[in-house]
């Protein structure tokens, strides 16, 4: 669906008082400030609709944030990773049902966890780890049904990572997955969030024999013409930095970094630093099933894409997790169904949404508060950026809200103008 150009102009004012009220600095309300900066953007099926940047990039030293600002994109580069599986898959180089220790054999040795297993106070296992009755697959771990989890979200991971053999988990070195990401539940048994795509870009390293980064540059980020994308930023030039929000509501700056700017291993999970303007092309090639309209190159067939974008989690298993658009439908509402999980790094949105998005979007974000949609019925796509923590900061979740309101309004006053309701 293309928005008329009188739309456009519409939704382009709607957009910037949005923009501007998520950057004000207004002592006076609580909290002062939204965000220091934030991007947002809208593409349709050919080009970018909209984008457009406010705000600063540092509260300490004020300089004003552009389109050109890079953002750390956190678990937005995993739709990225498994787009590289999904290249792999394509040249028969990846099986997504055969066990993944067949290309990287030390993956066998990791165990599974027991209830008890760890002591929490000390971060040490109490026995051994017996292996899994079913070994991960790359589907796995595309999924999220892998078994892996991340520190924040399990108990025993978080007594492994702060107890224990201390090992950086910014900046983790390879034997950091080994000593402290066991599987948590069986294989294929359950849904948990957590490291399973930096597995699987650790997966598409042995079998393509180079770096990740140097990979997704080669077959996504060169012929897609994402300049901006990097996993080693190695400065923080043209970067609109994090932010924390404390108690009293106000904003700091995060002194130290949520990622490497220049990382010992390539983290497919959240590793990526980029431009909004380069993930709007991104989200291009998923809406044209596998070929970019800015370069004129095929990334993946429109077979591939079509079944990644499907709703692969078994109806037994449930996702369980805290996200935007999984909330956006009261949980009492009897006909809100379970969202499911795709093959393209996505959460798969099973119910028609109060902002207008349709079931049948796909949807993830970032752990600063980056959220993006995709929608393939009206051939939309948006992404809402900002460098704050925590995730799922009330003050940016309305707004994110906001934005995606905005941008199905203005869809709609289309389709009106053309009779296409």
């Amino acid at each position: 669906m293309k928005f008329s150009e009188s739309v456009v102009k519409s939704l382009s004012g709607k957009l910037d008082k949005l923009l501007d009220e998520v950057v004000a600095h207004d002592a006076g309300k609580e909290p002062a400030i939204i965000a220091p900066a934030c991007t947002m953007g809208v593409t349709d099926v050919q080009h970018t609709v909209y984008l457009n940047t406010k705000g600063v990039t540092n509260l300490n030293q004020p300089e004003p944030a552009t389109n050109e600002h890079q953002y750390a994109l956190f678990s937005c580069t995993k739709s990225m990773t498994v787009m590289a599986a999904l290249i792999l898959y394509e040249r028969g180089q990846l099986s997504l049902d055969a066990p993944v220790s067949r290309y990287f054999p030390e993956f066998a040795s990791i165990g599974l966890l027991e209830a008890g297993v760890v002591d929490r106070k000390t971060g040490t296992f109490l026995k051994p780890l017996q292996a899994p009755k079913t070994q991960v697959t790359a589907k796995h771990l595309m999924t999220h049904t892998s078994g892996f989890s991340y520190g924040f979200i399990h108990p025993d991971y978080f007594a492994l990572i702060t107890k224990g053999e201390k090992m950086d988990p910014v900046d983790p070195v390879m034997d950091f997955f080994f000593k402290k990401t066991p599987l948590v539940h069986e294989p294929g048994s359950a849904w948990m969030y957590g490291h399973s795509i930096d597995w699987l870009g650790f997966i598409i390293e042995k079998i393509s024999g180079v770096k990740l980064s140097e990979f997704l540059q080669r077959e996504v980020f060169g012929p897609v013409g994402m300049a901006s994308c990097t996993f080693h930023k190695k400065t923080v030039e043209n970067l609109v930095r994090v932010h924390y929000r404390k108690d009293d509501e106000s904003l700091k700056l995060q002194e130290r970094f949520s990622l490497s700017l220049d990382p010992k291993l390539d983290l497919g999970g959240q590793g990526c630093y980029g431009t909004v303007g380069d993930y709007l092309k991104f989200i291009r090639v998923w809406l044209n099933y596998g070929f970019s309209p800015d370069s004129g190159n095929r990334i993946l067939s429109e077979s591939t894409v079509r079944y990644a974008i499907r709703n692969h989690l078994p109806e037994n298993i449930h996702l369980e997790f805290i996200g935007v658009a999984h909330n956006a439908i009261d949980d009492d509402d009897p006909g809100k169904k379970q969202d499911g999980w795709t093959l393209t790094g996505n959460a798969y949105c099973s119910n028609n949404l109060p902002t207008g998005r349709p079931k049948g979007s796909i949807y993830w974000g970032g752990l600063a508060n980056l959220s993006y949609w995709i929608d393939f019925e009206n051939e939309i796509g948006g992404f809402y950026a900002v460098q704050v923590l925590p995730y799922m900061d009330e003050y940016n979740v309305e707004y994110i809200e906001k934005f995606e309101s905005s941008v199905y309004g203005a869809l709609k006053e289309s389709k009106s103008s053309t009779g296409k309701l």
